[in-house]
């Protein structure tokens, strides 16, 4: 018992006799023979050369990515464009103002299409230009500088710095209100007619869970004008009913100027409008195709546009002021009729010989000038005897016309005839004037003076004009890269000919169509047949006596009487 007792115990409940068994010894590493150590520092060079050459190409790629970003987003928008003196317009700028510009051209169709959209002659010329923009919108990036653009924000710049200098400004609410005084009436509703004051108003209110309130406008009619008394019978007979007169075309009511803030609501729905038609047309084109301008763009468009304006009012009140200012009283069209005597010559006659015609033709158009003060009927001698076809039917009116000799017919008269009009005063007649078609005998029948609205008006553009001018010549302008000088004409160039203007002696008349002979069966047709009459027929008569020889149907036009529309 004893002996037992001292018999130790194993921790894993296991006899002595079965002790856990020793793990064999690892075996010693063997050596590392030279050849495989410089096998594997070369493998392990090549993989570092490896992820080397991808780091570098990943890197190289990136800049290359990096560099076109920033040479398009950064280096060309920056580069500059134009300078005024100390603005400088740059690529990304010119972009902006050339985007403003497109949207400046839609609104000025848009408002043409308004305008003449009923007239199919004219609204189809403004109808579908959107899409057209759109296209040029897409490419502006590599289109070239339009130079047009340029001198508008060149003149926009000048502008503004010479009416600084002139302590003017344009506030905002100005550039609002002008604008909406100019496009309001083509993109606002029109405003509603308030009641008179002695409408009244009737009606029935019917509840139906909502209360709608139905009603209509009853005006009281104005009382009845009493019939006035019978007209009394004029001694001599009936007097003469006059002719109605004729009733004037209804003219649109001008918008009242709005106050500032309702002008800036009011120009925030006339974009609206304007963006909504704009994006209308480019979707009647192409449903996909997503509008280029916003409507942000519009809105900076038309108030540059504006601002521009109010200055220009601006500058040219205070550089033409009203008071002060001298209205003239001298016409600057004129009404005339005359009567030709026309003198004709070869076309190889010397100027002793042209002399010569027209001093035989002299004494009868000194003639008619005569009978005319004696009291002659000015539009029956002109019937009767003026050699201009163009007039003569009209009683002698050759219509208005400048005094540059421009006609609203669209005759452009001698000068010699022009200042002779202009010179005459009252119903004066003239004294025979010598032109290229012969003697004239000239008298004004109406002098125009413009207005003094208009006289204002002309006299302020004009000022500005100048003024303007004057700011280009004092200010540095530059171009980037500098625009390349056209080339002069070289010495030995000959330089383009002037071209002479055509003038004529009368207003133009519709050349008459050739009558056909009829031409016999069997018989060939002469040469003459349908074509101008023989170079004989018409032929001028001598100088002696002044006038054209009579042809078979009647007197012929002078030779040197430019045919109609040449």
């Amino acid at each position: 018992m004893a002996e037992s007792s001292k018999t130790p115990k194993s921790s894993g409940g296991e006899s002595s006799g079965n002790a856990p068994r020793k793990a064999a010894p690892t075996p010693p590493p063997r050596p590392v023979t030279r050849r495989a150590a410089s096998r594997k520092a070369r493998e392990e060079q090549g993989q570092r050369y490896i992820v080397f050459a991808t780091a570098g190409a990943i890197a190289l790629a990136l800049l290359v990515v990096l560099g076109g970003v920033l040479y398009d987003q950064v280096w060309v928008p920056s580069r500059p464009v134009a300078q005024v003196n100390n603005v400088t317009m740059n690529q990304g700028e010119y972009i902006q103002e050339r985007r403003r510009a497109f949207a400046r051209e839609v609104a000025q169709n848009l408002q043409l299409l308004a305008l003449f959209g009923g007239n199919p002659q004219f609204g189809g010329q403004f109808a579908g230009q959107s899409p057209r923009i759109d296209e040029q919108i897409v490419g502006l990036r590599n289109a070239p500088v339009d130079e047009a653009t340029i001198t508008q924000w060149q003149d926009r710049i000048l502008t503004e710095q010479g009416a600084a200098a002139l302590n003017l400004q344009a506030s905002d609410d100005e550039v609002n209100q002008r604008l909406v005084q100019d496009l309001g009436q083509i993109f606002l509703p029109p405003p509603t007619e308030p009641l008179s004051p002695t409408s009244t108003i009737t009606g029935t209110a019917t509840v139906t869970g909502t209360a709608t309130v139905t009603g209509t406008a009853t005006a009281i009619p104005s009382p009845t004008a009493s019939p006035t008394a019978a007209p009394t019978a004029t001694p001599g007979g009936p007097t003469a009913t006059p002719e109605p007169t004729a009733t004037p075309e209804p003219t649109s009511t001008p918008r009242p100027t709005p106050l500032p803030a309702e002008a800036a609501e009011q120009v925030g729905q006339i974009v609206d409008a304007m963006y909504q038609r704009y994006t209308l047309e480019v979707e009647q084109v192409n449903l996909n195709q997503r509008p280029q301008l916003s409507q942000e763009e519009f809105r900076q468009a038309l108030q540059d546009q504006y601002r521009q304006q109010v200055l220009n009012t601006k500058i040219e009140a205070q550089l033409v002021p009203e008071q002060g200012f001298t209205f003239t009283t001298t016409p600057n069209q004129v009404r005339a009729r005359q009567i030709l005597v026309a003198v004709t010559t070869p076309a190889e006659a010397t100027q002793e010989q042209r002399d010569q015609a027209f001093a035989a033709a002299q004494p009868r158009a000194a003639a008619i000038a005569q009978e005319l003060r004696g009291g002659a009927d000015f539009a029956e001698v002109a019937a009767e005897r003026s050699d201009d076809p163009g007039s003569k039917e009209l009683g002698g009116d050759v219509g208005l016309f400048d005094n540059n000799g421009v006609a609203d017919n669209g005759s452009t008269y001698a000068p010699e005839f022009t200042a002779a009009a202009f010179a005459l005063q009252g119903d004066a007649i003239s004294d025979p004037v010598r032109t290229q078609f012969g003697w004239h005998i000239i008298q004004v029948t109406d002098r125009e003076v413009p207005p003094n609205e208009e006289q204002l008006r002309t006299a302020r553009q004009e000022a500005l004009q100048n003024w303007l001018n004057e700011q280009r010549a004092a200010a540095q302008i530059q171009r980037f890269p500098a625009l390349t000088p056209t080339p002069t004409l070289a010495a030995t160039e000959a330089p383009t000919p002037t071209l002479v203007p055509t003038f004529l002696p009368g207003p133009p008349t519709a050349e008459p169509t050739p009558t056909l002979e009829p031409t016999p069966a069997g018989t060939a047709a002469p040469a003459g047949t349908g074509t101008a009459a023989p170079a004989a027929t018409g032929t001028a008569a001598p100088a002696s006596t002044g006038t054209a020889a009579p042809t078979s149907a009647g007197t012929a036009t002078p030779t040197n009487t430019p045919l109609p529309g040449r």
